[in-house]
């Protein structure tokens, strides 16, 4: 996603003065002869309240390292001083993390992705929680409210950017985002001007805001120098795809072992969920989720497969940047739902996607 904005929404973005209208824009608005008048964008029964503007104090930054893994500091962009007296280390890897509806930076998995990151070593992890504005989903602003999200997310990001101490540049940060978090860091794209962001990992991105034939606004691979998607409800609450450099079906992509439940709402909503834990492991675990090409869903399911050996690549946390297409993945129904790498002796069609 190519950015577009106009001189004044850029100085909007970025905290200098400007025009009462241009204050009150809709965000991604590109001119004043655009067919949606301002007054629709509001008239909303709203879940985020005003002012509409970045910094938003329902959208907070909370910064964890291994000294601050507990708590974390709150992390101000419009103060420098609060990067710099911060435990923020520029030669630590940084991630930046987008939870769904529901989340929060006090709840799981946001709690236990942080906790299995330092259990590997030393992290900048940045947990973008805006939880109190998405207890349940905010239909009538479906429209824009992401890329409002999107749009507070990037001002951080060229926080750090510009910082005079600690500077460091949106190519060198791995931002995850869950659902609709996902399509979050990809309309992030839309408001860096002169930079892009280096990985984004898209855990199961939702259906529910983009379910139309305009696929604009998904994310994409367009979107960050490396793109990769994990699918566990594709085509029911998760998008089919593919969407990235590299698409990951796991167990088929649409239904996982373990989920079977009373309901068919906890079914779905299981299937759906599953991918953060798959995500968690493959940071730690020592076997991975070794996943390999296939020609089709169809061979993947009767068992046809059959990649090289030199064709798998880990997925999740560990995966290379070279990796490009689709790929096929088989996990355990319980923990650990790595099985490792299957190797010559154990091809994907000796043991099938729900054995």
């Amino acid at each position: 996603m190519a950015p577009s904005k106009s001189i004044g929404y850029v100085r909007w973005l970025y905290g200098e003065q400007v025009s009462e209208s241009q204050r009150n824009a809709r965000p991604g608005r590109q001119n004043k002869d655009q067919k949606h008048p301002l007054e629709d964008v509001f008239n909303t029964t709203s879940c985020i309240p005003p002012p509409y503007r970045c910094p938003h104090p329902n959208m907070n930054f909370y910064l964890y390292t291994r000294t601050t893994q507990e708590k974390g500091e709150l992390i101000n962009t419009l103060d420098n001083r609060s990067l710099t007296t911060s435990k923020f280390n520029v030669n630590h890897p940084t991630k930046v993390v987008v939870h769904g509806f529901g989340g929060g930076r006090n709840l799981s998995p946001s709690t236990d992705m942080r906790k299995a990151y330092f259990t590997k070593g030393d992290y900048n992890i940045i947990i973008v929680d805006y939880g109190s504005l998405v207890k349940e989903p905010c239909l009538s602003q479906i429209e824009w409210a992401p890329r409002f999200a999107g749009m507070c997310i990037a001002q951080m990001l060229e926080y750090l950017r510009k910082h005079p101490v600690k500077p460091f540049p949106p190519e060198r940060v791995h931002t995850i985002g869950y659902s609709v978090g996902a399509h979050i860091l990809g309309l992030v794209a839309n408001f860096l001007p002169s930079s892009k962001l280096g990985r984004i990992t898209g855990l199961d991105p939702t259906i529910l805001f983009y379910m139309g034939n305009n696929r604009s606004r998904d994310l994409d691979h367009t979107d960050a120098l490396f793109v990769d998607i994990m699918h566990t409800g594709a085509g029911i609450l998760g998008q089919w795809g593919p969407n990235g450099h590299a698409d990951f079906y796991v167990n088929g992509g649409s239904s996982q072992p373990g989920c079977a439940h009373d309901t068919i709402f906890q079914t779905l909503s299981c299937d759906h969920t599953k991918v953060t834990p798959y995500f968690i492991e493959s940071i730690t675990s020592r076997v991975g989720f070794w996943a390999g090409p296939c020609p089709s869903l169809f061979s993947y399911l009767i068992g046809w497969c059959e990649p090289k050996d030199t064709e798998y690549v880990l997925m999740g946390e560990h995966l290379t940047h070279k990796a490009r297409g689709v790929y096929y993945v088989t996990t355990n129904a319980k923990p650990p739902y790595a099985r490792g790498f299957p190797g010559k002796s154990r091809r994907l069609r000796s043991v099938g996607p729900y054995s």
